[in-house]
């Protein structure tokens, strides 16, 4: 039996912090970032972390 590879292509309808359903908006954005099932509120709480934070600016050193 070949088993075929499956992407999860959706997101969930609810914030995972609040239970609010998420709107097209919201969930597009989930989709495009990868990020958790968030509301525009809670989505704009997320603080990044250092190593993230050093990553996207470039800073990383090896």
């Amino acid at each position: 039996m070949d088993l075929e590879e499956h992407t999860l292509e959706t997101a969930g309808e609810r914030c995972e912090e609040c239970g609010a359903k998420l709107t097209e908006q919201e969930l597009r954005a989930v989709l495009e970032s990868g990020g958790p099932n968030l509301c525009t509120i809670h989505a704009n709480e997320v603080v990044p972390v250092a190593e993230d934070a050093d990553e996207a600016a470039g800073d990383v050193s090896y």
